[in-house]
């Protein structure tokens, strides 16, 4: 079990109330029972296992992610004084990087924050949906007002006092993707980092015999592959170079580890949509180490199995070295656990043999050299749903995936 970075929720509440909000709106209320904001008792903890993990593993570089809710909640000093003691123990380490970043609304960002990002070396990151209808259609204040206009001045802020501006977007598929992509370059981001909607079997809104999502994603892609002045976006890096044999493409997962306000010690917080307290594994960091997470079962499938003990139609499927089986939390379904493919696996299929695709026409003698064929993706869909309609049901991870079912 191995990890690059702590996800520390600084905060527990939030200043928005996004409709699609995992931590506030998708069934888990156990930000109720947790302090508001992180203690600065707390630091010492974090950061004494912060120590013990990397000189067990010989971690060169390590990230803390400040986050929530809304991390801007808490006071400036609280930064300053995490900082000051991480300096200490990066001092002690003496081979070691620590990098910080924050992911926040922006709703709060002025120009005090801008000062103390600089001073400190922290790195933000802003949630934003793009257009002005997109964004305000879900990222509401608590009177239902969007938020647009207040995180479009701070990312004209950022890029004016820090000089780059990264952004995270939940994609809304309601929205033109050629509107989003060019909403993104008037704002003269850096990079867009694309979030697919975090839905399980159980709340998934969209129609299971279409591929709206890859449709849109598809759109997507080609304006991003044909503009010499894009912008980064991380997804499709990822998805290119794992296609291209470059690096394994992860979607994100199995890289963090959460510490709540209160010092929990949790897998990712999008597991939070499975259920009311489904990612509490009972360990504190003021308690147990890091390492302690892959005692609990959850803990366990997520750092250690979560893109090998996959099920049937997924062992069976050819392109699952890329898909990896998309993120954990789009398998779930209370009846069976994680015992399912993806939401959105006719999306995956597609979207990644798009851009393969793509690549071939991009780079033909790479693919002729070693003699590649292009993916096709009614034939990938017919031969898993061959493989399922075998009713394999009784794959050495069935019962184990099945654990973590409500029913």
């Amino acid at each position: 079990m191995q990890f690059d970075a702590l996800i520390l929720k600084v905060a527990s509440r939030c200043n928005l109330n996004c409709s699609y909000c995992f931590m506030y709106n998708l069934g888990d209320t156990t930000y109720k029972g947790q302090p508001k904001f992180m203690s600065y008792d707390m630091i010492d903890s974090i950061l004494e296992k912060t120590k013990k993990y990397i000189l067990k593993y010989n971690k060169k570089e390590f990230s803390f992610i400040f986050h929530g809710g809304e991390p801007l909640l808490i006071d400036k000093d609280f930064y300053r004084t995490f900082i000051a003691k991480a300096n200490k123990i990066q001092d002690e380490l003496k081979d070691v990087v620590f990098k910080y970043d924050v992911q926040t609304n922006g709703v709060l960002i002025d120009k005090d924050w801008c000062a103390l990002f600089r001073e400190l070396q922290i790195y933000p990151s802003i949630s934003v949906d793009g257009t002005k209808k997109a964004h305000d259609m879900f990222r509401v204040d608590h009177k239902g007002n969007g938020s647009y206009d207040n995180v479009f001045n701070a990312v004209k802020l950022l890029k004016n006092k820090i000089g780059y501006a990264d952004t995270v977007c939940v994609i809304n598929i309601k929205e033109e993707p050629l509107v989003i992509y060019e909403s993104f370059k008037k704002m003269q981001v850096n990079s867009v980092n694309f979030l697919i909607p975090d839905f399980t079997h159980d709340n998934y809104p969209f129609d299971t015999e279409k591929t709206m999502m890859a449709d849109w994603l598809v759109t997507l892609f080609d304006i991003w592959i044909n503009d010499p002045d894009r912008y980064k976006i991380p997804m499709f890096i990822g998805l290119i170079n794992s296609l291209l044999g470059v690096v394994a493409h992860d979607n994100n997962e199995s890289t963090v580890l959460v510490i709540e306000t209160n010092g929990e010690i949790e897998a990712i917080d999008s597991l939070k949509a499975c259920g009311h307290g489904f990612t509490k594994s009972g360990m504190n960091v003021q308690s147990n180490d890091f390492s302690d997470i892959k005692k609990a079962p959850l803990g366990k499938l997520y750092f250690e199995d979560s893109t090998t003990k996959l099920c049937d139609k997924c062992l069976e499927c050819p392109i699952k070295e890329v898909c990896k089986g998309g993120r954990l939390v789009h398998r779930f379904k209370k009846e069976n656990g994680f015992n399912n493919p993806s939401v959105y696996c006719k999306d995956l299929i597609k979207f990644i043999a798009h851009i393969q695709n793509r690549l071939i026409i991009l780079f033909p003698e790479l693919y002729t050299k070693e003699n590649v064929d292009p993916m096709k993706t009614d034939e990938i869909t017919r031969y898993i749903n061959d493989v399922h309609e075998k009713d394999l049901g009784n794959s050495i991870y069935a019962e184990e995936l099945s654990y973590f079912g409500q029913n």
